[in-house]
Order: structure tokens, then sequence, then C-alpha cells
């Protein structure tokens, strides 16, 4: 039965008291500032902070009382303990179950994150930091280090189409020029840009400069947030027990930004095939072609060497998940998930059970409908009885025989990060 899915204006962060202090000054107090400017918004969005005071000292009850935008939470009596799976490697679970380092306050911590269903538990806690992926995994908790919470403040809002950013004065800009002032990287661009154009004779270098470092970038930054922002939608509601929402939107922008990385590369390949005068088809020049890596290596045998080291280690591989979406058939997130007792249900077994859960639903389906439709539900019964092992998988072909599996949000930042290199290499060869 078709349920209203909306995007989530009210998102709740566990603190840690100890992790108080450097989210109060981060920024110069400008996340806090952020989330106080969020709630008056006509339509606000809510980011709540729980304190478990029942685990902080006076001093950090102090601090969080300047602050004022923390909700104290005082009696733990309701929160049940957390027992961590058994399926979490044993050198991540023995380090929490141990709480050497924390003296059992992150177990504490990830207990009551599980029971309010948060949205992130906020601590730097080495034991948690470095199990965030199988916390995620295996009990549905995110932990956020103190020093990430602006972005996940800000991905909060621009998921909404509010483009803010978290400086000590808390900045809105309209999305035209939003990222170009407000993203560290996209402004030192837009600066090189800005000092770069009056020097060039050639207008039609410039303009392939200002298409792919102003606009391009802009796309691939705004395509990164929608990824985290519809990701963090899609773990909301899985964590109350509803699965695959807001995957279709992921899977939109996670294509969206695996194209426009592949053609930031091509563009940058472009610009050097033009400044430094290879000679060699613009239409045909592209970063993975060995003729252009010949050509470029009479000139610049470094930027060769560089494209040489990371074309294997990155370069192919965002290569294998763009030339299918371009060419034949798009690779979208999905669930990696085996075979339960219950999904191995027959087809007859499967359809009593959903006669009986969906009465009311299949009474109102035309009867030339009902056949189908009642396969699609015999075929998400079964899904969702099926053990998940990842819920951020793509499969991506290697042209030289077989495959892998890569977690694309995961990958999101690292990938974002290497594009970063290679923009600064080639500038940097180009120009100097």
């Amino acid at each position: 039965m078709f349920v209203l899915t909306p995007a989530i204006r009210d998102f709740v962060l566990v603190l840690d008291p100890v992790a108080l202090d450097a989210l109060a000054t981060q920024n110069s107090g400008g996340v806090i500032r952020l989330i106080h400017a969020l709630r008056l918004l006509p339509t606000p969005i809510t980011v709540s902070l729980v304190l478990p005071t029942y685990l902080a000292n006076p001093a950090q009850i102090s601090s969080a009382r300047r602050i004022g935008q923390v909700a104290p939470l005082t009696d733990e009596s309701d929160v049940p303990p957390l027992k961590l799976s058994r399926q979490m490697l044993g050198r991540y679970r023995g380090r929490i179950e141990r709480g050497a380092e924390d003296g059992g306050r992150g177990l504490r911590l990830l207990a009551l994150g599980h029971h309010l269903k948060a949205d992130g538990v906020v601590t730097a806690i080495p034991s948690l930091v470095e199990a965030k992926y199988p916390l995620s995994h295996h009990h549905a908790v995110r932990i956020i280090r103190p020093k990430d919470v602006a972005d996940f403040v800000e991905v909060c809002a621009r998921g909404h189409l509010t483009f803010c950013r978290a400086m000590p004065r808390p900045t809105f800009l309209p999305p035209d020029i939003f990222y170009s002032f407000a993203d560290p990287k996209a402004r030192r661009l837009w600066e090189w840009f800005n000092k770069m154009v009056p020097r060039l004779s050639d207008k039609t270098l410039a303009e392939m400069l200002r298409s792919a470092l102003l606009n391009r970038y802009a796309f691939i930054l705004y395509a990164r947030d929608m990824v985290r922002f519809a990701d963090l939608q899609k773990q909301h509601y899985s964590r109350r027990g509803r699965r695959g929402q807001f995957r279709f939107v992921l899977n939109y922008h996670l294509t969206t930004f695996y194209v426009q990385i592949w053609g930031m590369l091509d563009a940058l390949a472009g610009i050097a095939n033009r400044k430094l005068a290879l000679g060699l088809d613009s239409r045909k020049c592209y970063l993975n072609r060995d003729d252009f890596v010949d050509a470029l290596a009479a000139q610049k045998p470094a930027l060769v060497q560089f494209i040489k080291t990371y074309r294997t280690k990155w370069v192919n591989v965002i290569g294998d998940v763009r030339h299918p979406v371009a060419h034949s058939a798009l690779l979208l997130q999905t669930d990696l998930v085996v075979d339960t007792e219950e999904s191995k249900k027959g087809d007859a077994e499967v359809a009593e059970i959903i006669r009986a859960e969906e009465r009311g639903f299949l009474d109102v389906i035309p009867p030339e409908f009902s056949r189908t439709m009642e396969a699609l539900l015999i075929d998400q019964w079964r899904d969702k009885k099926r053990k998940i092992q990842s819920d951020d998988v793509i499969y991506a072909e290697n042209p030289t025989g077989g495959g892998y599996f890569r977690g694309p949000v995961v990958s999101l930042d690292f990938d974002l990060e290497m594009l970063n290199a290679f923009v600064d290499a080639f500038l940097f060869a180009c120009f100097g």
C-alpha cells in the first residue's frame, strides 16, 4: 500500500558531552548559530542536540546551558542497553565493549542513539570513529565527528534548497552564486579564474575555464550534497523499518555526480590540449586516451606521471561507473542481500500471507491488474525478509573482465578529493 514519504525537516543528534566544547567553538560558534537560524525559517529545519547529562560533568553541563541549543536528557533508565552484533569484527566490537578509551561512555552513547533512532551520534571517541561503517551497517547508528557537524547541518538545509554555510555569521545565498562564495575550494577556483582571465588573449580557452571551474564544479558540489541528503533521508526511514526510501533521489544525483566528474576530467584534458597546443582533435581529446598522454609527455612529464599513477587507482574506477551510465545501463545503488528461511518461501505460501496482510489494498485494485500487483507484492515481501549485507553497493564491471563492488556514498568525498587533486595538478602544470 502506498505510504507518503516526505523529506524530513527534523533531525536529532546525540551529543557526547566531551565533544561539546569542540562543537561550540567550531567556526567561532557558527554551527550553533546556523542551527538557531534554521529553526527561525518560515518552514523550520530543526537539528536537535540531545545531551545525556548523566554522562556529563558539572563543567560540561554548564557549557551546555551557555550554548542554549542543547536539550538535556537526565534519565537513562528508559534506555535499554545495546548489545553489539556478533557479526561485527572483534577488533571493533572488543574496544567498544571494553570501554578502555572512554570508561564505557561510548557504548552508552550508542545505546541512546539507537533508542532514539537518532540521525547521528556526535563523538570523537576513537573506537567509535574507527568503527563508524560497521556501526552504521549493523546498528544503523551514524557516527559524526565534531568537525563534521557543520557539514551535516549544511546538508540538512541544502537538501531543502536552503543554501547556507556555518560561517562565524551563518551565510545564506542564492544557489547560482552559493558554491563560488561559500565552498572553500570553489571560492579559490573562482578567485584564480578572475585573476587569470584578464591575462588570457585566447577567449575560447577562457570560456573553457569558466565552464569547468565555475559551472561544472558547482554542479559536482551540488550533486554531492544531494547524495548526502538523500542518504540521510534513506537512513532515517530505514531505522524505522522502511527500507529503500529516497533511493530514487539518491541514484539520480549519484549518476549526475559521476557523469560530471568524468566530464571535468575530460574538460581538463581539453584545456591542456588548447593551452599547450598539443594539436589533438578537440572532439577526441580525453584523459584516458593514450594519444593524449603521449602528446602531453613531451611538455609536462610530471603531470603525465601523476595521471599514470592514479589512472588505475581512481580514474579507471570512475570510468567503470560512468561508461555504462552514458552508453548502456545505469549502475544504481542497491542493497547487497542474502536469502533467509522466510525469503525462500514459495510463491503460493507468500501469496497467502500477502492476501491476508494487504486485503484492503488488493480489493480496490481493478481485476485486470490484480495478478500483476500481487506478483509485485510477493517480490517486495520476499525482499524485506532477506538479510542485508550492505545498503550501499554498486557492481561495476571491469573492461578487462570480472567486476567488483563499490560503496558509492562511502566513496563520495574520496572521489571529490581525488578530483580536486586533478584540478590542481592540471592548472599548475598548464598555467604555473
